[in-house]
């Protein structure tokens, strides 16, 4: 191109000089300046992007647009100037320490300690600075503060750039106009927001999720006839919404979907423009069969289209809000609290019953729950038992909301009251769970009821309001998933009321994968969080994202001997916090890596008069990976919380239990094989109790849920009683050197019934 040019100039004639020359060389810098090269080494190849011009940040101060390109290198590396140019600003404080060269900034980088305002630097020369530790990326910015324009724009800006890779249209849905209602089946009527998650690739598959999750360019939709034939309405500017050259002066939640969006996920509102909040006006159309198309592309042409089928109707197809189930407790009876909905059409509840989580059964309907309803007795349920929501309106047939969490209650013979408190409210593109509604209860629930205790439920916002008191509960388990900043972990008012609780003596369960994130100064916090973290959690905030997802336990801790996995179901967890113990808190589980994952903790917490006890895990009790293992853990926090969770002292004299015992195998680890010869331990034995005479079964699983063992079921008397097992499967081969679980089911006469399970160790 050059050439050509030049070769253009010296054929000019003389008499066009004067005129032609000067307008030419007025536009020459210009256009050297429409491309520049990367500020990284190699200069002049193409780099990797981790985050995209005008993507969504949640970040503080408020959430905002991405005003500038991330592009990663290892900490330490130099920065270069894309220009020559001077050096008008520097900061050297902080992750977001800068140096500025005329119209580009260079964030997240030590300023060369030589270098100072108004000195000159020159491009790919000069070092800038050096990418500051623990940031991994250099965010370069082109524009002033507040006009920043995107570096990666077609034909201009960072050069050269290859991306091959077209961004994915993850999902499309439809909301009644600015509310968070969702149109169920693809059926709409009258004002509709169409939503979209959409994720420019910028790396093939296999790249890193910082890489295959960023903000789109481009983003468009026209409606289409049923067969896609014929555009039957299109927005403005040929259905164009969005193209992402200047950083829109609107408010970010015109573009992005606050409940949906965060730094790793992008949710866009497809009908409106950074300006305006705006709809697609289904009344405009005859009702009938129609396609959504929705459109994107970044900033090298690659594409993606999807096509959704919708149905326009007059009819209501709108149902009630998702209600919002606050409790399950016991008032001599268990009675579930919930908030009531304001539907005018609202008709009444359905509340639905499970005891697997997976079978659900209409318990009580709307003729029974009207709409003045907020609560129902259930003292018709007894045992272990869960139960979900939805609001009903008055069309026939009636529109059923989304279902509620679900939440749950036990029953058993021990007279402690447990609680399991949920605090988890964070789904769809702001966390890892993409539904409004989520079951972890049961997955607490289940490993307590195997241990063979009771637990009540309730939502946070029932302890925030004091309609629940922790002061009732022996015990609370607080489950906080992967909870972040925005809805808060724990806000003021909860952890002053967790404050209290363990100055009073609690016993307090945590696991969460943000919760040292958003509560420590070096990530999100504020002192008085940190005080919270430090004294109360025992804990201090070490790394994001631990990078392990195997888990075991400390020598000495509450946890010895165990290990498991965690982290890949019911959702995937991609930020496990790294914790340090502090204020007397002691480790009790350590990652695969050797971060440490929990902190136990028994004594008198500042403030308090009577000794308390914590167990606070940096990642989600949920995701553990098998449930024999959740309950190997539950019982182990139990043991710590109770001394025993197996019988009471007092009962280890007696030739009947008071209750169903499953106690630690011994000798736990045992030798099989040609080590146990040598040891004298070739076999290890089970031993359980029994209340009243019961139908028992005995079964060993590996750590992957495959059944290893299995002893004939049989009818056994009340009393203690003993198996062996030497370490073979049920075709008498030895089984590997590992951890197994020791299950016992047990049900009398009577219908009680028992679950409960230890973890065991075999070497050979």
């Amino acid at each position: 191109m050059k050439r050509i040019f030049i070769s253009w100039v010296v054929s000019i004639r003389w008499p066009l000089l004067s005129v032609g020359l000067i307008l030419l060389i007025a536009i020459i810098p210009t256009i050297a300046l429409a491309q520049f090269p990367w500020p990284v080494t190699p200069f002049n190849q193409s780099q990797t992007i981790t985050g995209t011009f005008c993507e969504y940040r949640d970040t503080a101060p408020a959430p905002h647009y991405h005003n500038g390109t991330d592009i990663p290198k290892a900490d330490g590396s130099p920065l270069y100037p894309v220009i020559d140019g001077v050096i008008t600003s520097l900061d050297p404080n902080g992750d977001n320490a800068f140096v500025r060269v005329n119209r580009f900034a260079y964030v997240h980088i030590m300023p060369n300690s030589a270098l100072g305002v108004g000195d000159s630097v020159f491009k790919s020369v000069t070092v800038l600075g050096t990418i500051l530790p623990g940031l991994g990326h250099v965010h370069l910015t082109e524009g002033q503060v507040g006009s920043e324009v995107n570096a990666l724009r077609e034909n201009t800006g960072l050069s050269p750039y290859v991306d091959t890779w077209p961004p994915v249209i993850n999902y499309v849905r439809f909301f009644q106009n600015g509310t968070g209602v969702q149109f169920t089946n693809n059926s709409v009527s009258g004002r509709v927001d169409i939503v979209s998650h959409l994720s420019e690739k910028n790396g093939p598959p296999g790249s890193s999720t910082s890489v295959l999750n960023n903000g789109t360019y481009k983003l468009g939709y026209k409606i289409l006839s049923a067969d896609r034939n014929t555009i039957v309405y299109s927005p403005p500017n040929n259905g164009l919404r969005y193209q992402f050259d200047r950083k829109p002066t609107g408010d970010v939640h015109n573009t992005f979907h606050p409940s949906f969006s965060n730094t790793s996920t992008h949710v866009y509102y497809v009908t409106n423009t950074p300006t305006t909040k705006t709809y697609w006006d289904t009344s405009t159309l005859p009702e009938g069969d129609y396609a959504v198309m929705v459109f994107t592309e970044d900033t090298r042409h690659n594409v993606d289209t999807a096509y959704v089928p919708v149905r326009v109707t007059r009819k209501d197809q709108l149902a009630p809000a998702q209600p919002t189930l606050l409790s399950i407790v016991f008032s001599n009876t268990p009675v579930a609290r919930w908030l009531a909905n304001s539907e005018l059409d609202l008709l009444g509840y359905r509340l639905y019953s499970s005891q697997n989580n997976s079978t659900w059964t209409p318990a009580l309907l709307e003729n029974q729950l009207t709409k003045t309803t907020t609560q129902a007795d259930l003292n018709t349920f007894n045992g272990e038992w869960y139960f979900r929501l939805t609001a009903v309106d008055t069309v026939a047939p009636p529109n059923e909301s989304t279902n509620s969490d679900v939440y749950g209650f036990a029953t058993s013979a021990r007279r402690e009251r447990l609680l399991i408190v949920d605090g988890f409210d964070r789904f769809g593109g702001s966390g890892s769970w993409p539904n409004p509604w989520h079951w972890f209860v049961f997955s607490h629930g289940q490993a307590l009821a195997a241990n063979g205790f009771a637990f009540e439920t309730c939502a946070n916002e029932a302890v925030i309001s004091g309609a629940v008191n922790l002061q009732d509960y022996q015990a609370v388990f607080w489950l906080l998933g992967d909870e972040s900043t925005a809805g808060e972990t724990f806000n003021a008012s909860e952890q002053a009321r967790a404050r209290a609780y363990l100055q009073n003596g609690g016993n307090l369960f945590v696991s969460g994968s943000e919760v040292a994130w958003d509560l420590d100064p070096q990530a999100r916090g504020s002192a008085a969080d940190e005080a919270f973290l430090h004294d109360y959690l025992k804990a201090d905030y070490v790394n994001d994202d631990a990078n392990n997802f195997s888990v075991s336990g400390v020598a000495g801790s509450i946890f010895a001997g165990i290990n498991f996995t965690y982290g890949s179901a019911p959702y995937p967890e991609d930020f496990p916090d790294a914790i340090n113990a502090v204020g007397g808190g002691t480790v009790c589980l350590r990652y695969g890596n050797g971060f440490n994952a929990g902190v136990q903790f028994a004594g008198v917490f500042p403030g308090g008069n009577r000794d308390g006890k914590l167990v606070y895990l940096g990642f989600p009790f949920e995701t553990i990976s098998a449930a024999p293992a959740r309950q190997e853990v539950m019982r182990r926090v139990l043991a710590f919380f109770f001394e025993t969770t197996e019988v009471a002292a007092a009962d280890r004299n007696e030739a009947v239990p008071k209750q169903f015992v499953l106690s630690q195998n011994y000798p736990n680890p045992f030798l099989s094989g040609a080590k146990s010869r040598a040891a004298g331990n070739p076999a290890t034995t089970l031993q359980f109790g029994l209340p009243v005479r019961a139908w028992v079964r005995l079964e060993i699983y590996n750590l992957i849920g495959q059944r290893v063992r299995n002893w004939p079921a049989s009818w056994l008397e009340a009393g203690f009683h003993e198996q062996q097992w030497d370490g073979r499967n049920d075709a008498g081969l030895p089984v590997s050197s590992g951890e197994y679980f020791l299950r016992l089911s047990a049900e009398s006469v009577g219908g009680r019934k028992l679950v409960k399970t230890v973890m065991l160790s075999l070497v050979r």
